[in-house]
């Protein structure tokens, strides 16, 4: 029986008579068909439909879902586990699904996030038959109030033929507002974006849908679970110092403003790390336009340091969200979110030149970075937006830990075996060993200077006899011995011995 705080929330009466049981809205969708939801892992994710949906598709039935955020074991789990896909785009972070997708049970298509709606939106990859979407309630008129992420929801709502909408009464009705809902046309009928700053509120409040599209409305009975905080350790905070150290030496060569430039960072150590830092510099009036952000989003808040956070969606701790729920008339007017296909808009991120911070697996002497395979094959994450703010960040930074395992294997290798991120895009590196300025460098000087700042001491020695080694015998622009540089990176993962310790 739903509860009154949900039918209250249905404030377009006329949608009364769509509310149904997560299992009859799971049995919209039909063998063959594709359905789109916007997420960000457990947050703002329709998990009671999901759920229902791997209970109802029968073994035969099969359904191709896109999707920009990483979706929870709740979607990813249950699918996989129901062997329920067809094809999977987008985005993601199960367990589940990248045993599939390692074993090729499945076609995993890992996409850029802020290009992926607009592939889709141009048909290449067909059309998209149900929209899901969380929501906290609909207005008067039967538009969609979202949660705490957008991501590509809205452009799914807008091309899907029905939309489902699952209302999460855990989420108070008071977010309305929040969000800015702007969907950008698809050549040739695209016009320039009209946001020149961080706080330019450009669309709706609200998702559009027409009325006829809305097949179901469910109540949710799965709270979100979001993670605990990221704990801050000593390398992190070390990384954090250094970049803090780099953006004053900026500054102070008037390579940067006093206030910085737009940031776009994620989430984890590093970033609540460098989130940290901020909060106790001098910088002020900092702006963020980014993916997704932390509770060292709201830290910036409390310490008046940020000017405004413009995001595709809200990562926060449980800590974190009972935080910004308790204090929502403080936070909200320095948070917008908006579609995935704003936050991560290139010609965006390239117009308010942001300053773009991101981490790696691991990368190379030459400054490619790996941030999705292991050994070269083997997929542990999603692209995510990485490539979309890297390639057109006004500074492209990579940030990570010298080694892993205990120190056991270095993350700076002679060569990656995959590249997510050429050298040509990255300007610096930072380990909690250094930094490593490669603007302006060649090849053979960029390796010296991320050997020279950012490696462990212990892998130094190797790393420098490589590359000198690569120059005499190799040679050429970027001097390389491929069949050693592969046999040293496979050998070295996989043993302890291979890297001696000076």
């Amino acid at each position: 029986m739903p509860s009154q705080d949900f039918k209250q929330r249905i404030r377009a009466k006329r949608l009364l008579g769509k509310v149904t049981s997560p299992q009859e809205a799971a049995r919209l969708v039909k063998n063959g068909m594709a359905v789109g939801t916007g997420t960000g892992n457990s947050i703002a994710c329709p998990k009671t439909f999901f759920t229902a949906l791997a209970d109802e598709l029968g073994e035969k039935s099969k359904i191709t879902l896109f999707t920009g955020g990483p979706v929870p074991n709740e979607v990813d789990g249950f699918l996989a586990q129901a062997n329920a896909y067809q094809r999977r785009f987008g985005q993601f972070a199960s367990a589940e699904l990248l045993n599939v997708a390692n074993n090729r049970d499945v076609p995993v298509i890992d996409t850029r996030t802020g290009i992926l709606p607009h592939r889709v939106k141009d048909g290449r990859f067909g059309k998209i038959d149900i929209a899901v979407i969380e929501a906290t309630a609909f207005t008067e008129d039967g538009y969609i109030i979202p949660s705490t992420s957008l991501l590509d929801a809205p452009t799914y709502t807008m091309l899907a033929d029905k939309v489902i909408v699952e209302i999460n009464t855990n989420v108070p009705e008071e977010l309305e507002g929040i969000h800015d809902v702007y969907i950008p046309e698809i050549p040739p009928n695209r016009k320039p974006i009209p946001l020149t700053n961080c706080s330019d509120r450009i669309g709706t409040p609200y998702i559009s849908v027409r009325p006829d599209k809305i097949a179901a409305i469910i109540e949710s009975n799965i709270p979100d679970c979001p993670p605990s905080k990221t704990p801050v350790d000593e390398e992190s905070r070390r990384i954090a110092e250094l970049l803090i150290d780099f953006f004053r030496s900026e500054v102070k060569h008037y390579r940067l403003p006093p206030n910085l430039l737009p940031l776009q960072f994620g989430i984890g150590s590093i970033p609540e790390a460098l989130a940290a830092e901020l909060a106790t510099s001098s910088f002020t009036n900092i702006e963020f336009f980014t993916g997704t952000f932390g509770d060292g989003g709201l830290d910036l808040i409390d310490t008046g340091k940020a000017r405004m956070l413009s995001t595709g969606s809200m990562y926060l701790s449980k800590d974190g969200f009972d935080r910004f729920y308790r204090d929502l008339g403080r936070y909200k007017p320095y948070i917008i979110i908006r579609p995935i296909v704003v936050s991560d808009c290139p010609e965006l991120i390239g117009r308010l030149g942001v300053i773009a911070i991101n981490g790696a697996i691991e990368i190379d002497i030459y400054g490619h970075a790996n941030s999705t395979h292991i050994q070269g094959s083997r997929i542990i994450s999603g692209i995510g937006g990485s490539s979309d703010f890297l390639w057109n960040a006004y500074l492209s930074i990579i940030v990570l830990r010298s080694t892993a395992r205990e120190g056991d294997i270095s993350c700076i290798v002679p060569m990656v075996t995959h590249v997510d991120q050429t050298e040509h895009v990255i300007d610096v590196i930072v380990t909690e060993q250094g930094l490593a300025d490669l603007r302006g460098l060649a090849p053979v000087e960029r390796a010296k200077a991320i050997i020279a700042n950012s490696v462990h001491p212990r892998y130094k020695p190797i790393l420098s006899d490589y590359l000198n080694e690569a120059i005499k015998t190799g040679g050429g622009h970027e001097p390389h011995m491929l069949e050693k540089a592969f046999s040293m990176h496979i050998n070295f993962t996989r043993s302890k011995t291979m890297w001696p310790k000076h």
